[in-house]
């Protein structure tokens, strides 16, 4: 009897092995998980990773601490996260450049598709031109673009990194109006541009709507338009740039948390269903909407098939606009 009891625990013991990660997920989690953000602090990608680990970690079951590696648009924090062990404990807070930057930054090595598991959507974000209240350049677009043309190579556009998305929005919006400004790029987000804008540094600013949308409630800048297909209920006097006859509607930052490929399948699900329970609280949605946000969950299947979409998209646009590694 005591023989039988003893082979069927360790029948048990070698099926729990067997299974990959199971041995890894069952006390998971045992200490604060780094949750990695590519931008500095002020950042659009900061402002989000912070609200997320707010509201989702008490469903993770440790807390959820942001870490900031800024620098290459992006890639720096990613390229960390790619390269950290694949244990649950290092996350990335990952958005679309991590689909564009390897096919816009010389030296980037990862993929989203084979160096992450990427573990659930979170928020969407429209990028928007800004500008400073009051200022020179505070006109309707269509008054902004006649400025450019005007007088091409002298309005400095300010940007938060190399090719993140609102650099790309902005060789997007300068290809479709038939414009071209001095393009000036920082490392560290809204940190970095927002001072810049607001110190007349640069003249007019492509952003996520964190860096934007709270200075636009304060009256400190104008927004001249997003890249939304339609206005955005909560500001209905922001127009879109699709009104203006310049397409740019589907440029957006969409977040996803991602962690090191080789992540156990267990982990993954046990995180993807916390994120799920974090943005279905209601505060967060309302925290989102503060930073023109809108608040998102897709789980590691639906997340992954959209991702692929966007690349797909965004192979286009290398296309027509020539865009080479830098």
């Amino acid at each position: 009897m005591r023989r039988k009891v003893l082979f069927f625990l360790l029948a048990a013991v070698l099926a729990l092995v067997a299974i990959p990660g199971t041995a890894l997920c069952a006390d998971y989690p045992t200490r604060e998980i780094e949750f990695v953000s590519g931008f500095g602090p002020g950042s659009s990608n900061d402002s989000v990773a912070r609200l997320i680990g707010k509201f989702s970690e008490k469903y993770v079951g440790k807390p959820i601490v942001v870490v900031n590696k800024a620098g290459g648009g992006g890639t720096r924090g990613y390229a960390f996260v790619a390269a950290a062990k694949p244990d649950g404990y290092t996350l990335g807070n990952l958005n679309v450049a991590v689909i564009f930057t390897p096919y816009l930054v010389k030296g980037v090595t990862y993929n989203y598709k084979k160096n992450f598991r990427i573990i659930s959507k979170t928020a969407i974000m429209p990028i928007g031109l800004y500008v400073k209240k009051g200022g020179p350049y505070d006109i309707p677009l269509k008054d902004l673009v006649k400025k450019f043309k005007e007088k091409p190579n002298t309005v400095k556009i300010g940007v938060g990194g190399n090719w993140v998305p609102e650099d790309i929005a902005r060789a997007v919006f300068e290809d479709e109006a038939g414009v071209q400004g001095i393009r000036v790029p920082f490392t560290g987000g809204g940190g970095e541009t927002i001072p810049a804008l607001l110190g007349g540094h640069t003249d007019i600013n492509f952003g996520g709507a964190s860096h934007w949308a709270e200075l636009y409630r304060s009256g400190k800048v104008n927004v001249l338009a997003t890249t939304l297909d339609k206005r955005d209920p909560g500001m209905p006097n922001i127009p879109t740039f699709k009104e203006n006859g310049i397409d740019m509607a589907g440029i957006m930052n969409i977040y996803w948390v991602g962690a090191p490929a080789g992540t156990p399948d267990a982990v993954v699900k046990h995180l993807a269903e916390a994120f799920k329970k974090g943005v279905a609280e209601p505060g967060y949605a309302a925290g989102m909407a503060n930073l023109g946000c809108t608040a998102a969950w897709d789980g590691p299947e639906d997340s992954l098939k959209e991702m692929d979409k966007i690349e797909q998209t965004f192979l286009k646009l290398v296309k027509k606009y020539n865009l080479q590694p830098q």
